[in-house]
C-alpha cells in the first residue's frame, strides 16, 4: 500500500513538474520578448530582431535539452539522483517540443524577411543564403539533423529505443553545428559571449565526463550491463516519443 502510495505520490509530482515547465517558461519567454521589441513592432526590422530573439531563444532551450539528454545517460546520475527518472524524460520531452517550435519560428521569421537576404531557398538549402552563407549553411544541416531526431524518437515510442540510440547520439553534434550558426550568423555574437561560452564548457565538461566515466565502467565486467538494468527498470512504462539529445 505504501509503495502503490509512493509511485503516485511520484507520478502527481511528475506531471505537475511538466505541466508547470511547458505553461510557464514560454509565458514568462513570451511576456520578456513583447516587452523588450514593442517598440519595434512597425521596424522593418521587425522580422529580423524577431527571428533572431527565437533563434536564441531556441539555442537556450537545445543548450538545456542536450545538457538533460547527456545526463540522462551519464554513469553519474544513479549517483546523484537530482529528479526522478520519468520526471526527467517528461521534462526532456517538453524540451524538445519547445525547442522545434523555437526554431521553427526562427526559421519563418527569417526566411519571409526580404531585407535578411536569406530567403526561404537559402533557409532549406546549405550554401544558398547571401548572408553569411557559411553560417546559415551550419543552421541549415543542423535542421535537418533535428528533423532525422526528432523522427527517430517519435519512432521510438512504437518500435522501442534501442533501434534510434545510434542515431540520437546525433544530437551532440546537431548541438555543436548549432553552436557554430550562432556564434557566426548572429550580429549580436559579441554581447552574448558569456552565453555561448558557459553552455559550450558545460555541455563539454558533462559529455567528456560522461563517455570518459563510460570508458572506465566498461573495463569493470558488468558494469555497463548493471547499468542499463536499472535505467531500463526505472524509466519502465515511460514514453520515448519525444527527445532530441541522449
Amino acid at each position: 500500500m505504501t509503495s502503490s502510495w509512493s509511485k503516485d505520490r511520484r507520478g502527481i509530482a511528475s506531471g505537475l513538474v511538466t505541466a508547470l515547465a511547458a505553461l510557464i517558461l514560454p509565458l514568462a519567454a513570451g511576456f520578456g520578448f513583447a516587452r523588450l521589441f514593442a517598440p519595434t513592432l512597425h521596424s522593418k526590422y521587425f522580422p529580423w530582431i524577431t527571428g533572431r530573439a527565437l533563434g536564441i531563444a531556441g539555442f537556450v532551450s537545445l543548450s538545456a535539452l542536450v545538457a538533460l539528454g547527456i545526463w540522462m545517460r551519464h554513469p553519474w546520475r544513479f549517483r546523484q539522483p537530482l529528479i526522478h527518472a520519468e520526471t526527467r524524460l517528461r521534462l526532456h520531452s517538453t524540451l524538445a517540443m519547445a525547442t522545434v517550435a523555437l526554431i521553427a519560428g526562427h526559421l519563418v521569421s527569417l526566411a519571409s524577411d526580404r531585407f535578411a537576404g536569406v530567403g526561404w531557398v537559402g533557409a532549406f538549402v546549405p550554401g544558398l543564403s547571401q548572408y553569411r552563407t557559411l553560417a546559415v549553411a551550419l543552421g541549415v544541416i543542423a535542421l535537418f539533423f533535428m528533423v532525422l531526431l526528432v523522427l527517430t524518437a517519435w519512432a521510438a515510442g512504437r518500435r522501442g529505443a534501442r533501434h534510434w540510440s545510434a542515431i540520437h547520439r546525433f544530437a551532440l553534434l546537431t548541438y555543436v553545428l548549432v553552436w557554430f550558426h550562432g556564434v557566426l550568423a548572429g550580429t549580436d555574437t559579441s554581447a552574448l559571449r558569456g552565453l555561448y561560452v558557459a553552455t559550450a564548457v558545460g555541455i563539454g565538461v558533462l559529455a567528456l565526463t560522461r563517455y570518459g566515466a563510460a570508458r572506465a565502467d566498461a573495463r569493470t565486467p558488468g558494469a555497463i550491463d548493471t547499468l542499463d538494468a536499472l535505467s531500463d527498470t526505472r524509466t519502465e512504462g515511460v514514453n520515448h516519443t519525444d527527445g532530441l539529445a541522449r
